[in-house]
């Protein structure tokens, strides 16, 4: 269990690394192969027994949304 709460703090660690680059960015960072980064928030919720506002980064291809009918 040590190692998955080890894994899990490297990642949340890492996620707030990318969230404060892609803030500064102006909130959207294109990469080279298309797809962009961007940030996503969510309200309080609970992990590894402490409340902490979460951000969390969203890549996504640019692709052509279907068209509606």
């Amino acid at each position: 269990m040590g190692k998955i709460e080890s894994l899990v703090e490297a990642y949340l660690i890492a996620e707030r690394d990318l969230v404060a680059v892609v803030d500064s960015a102006g909130g959207a960072l294109p990469l080279p192969d298309g797809r962009t980064v961007t940030v996503g928030r969510a309200e309080f919720d609970a992990l590894l027994g402490e409340r902490r506002k979460r951000a969390w980064v969203v890549i996504r291809k640019k692709t052509p949304m279907p068209a509606r009918r």
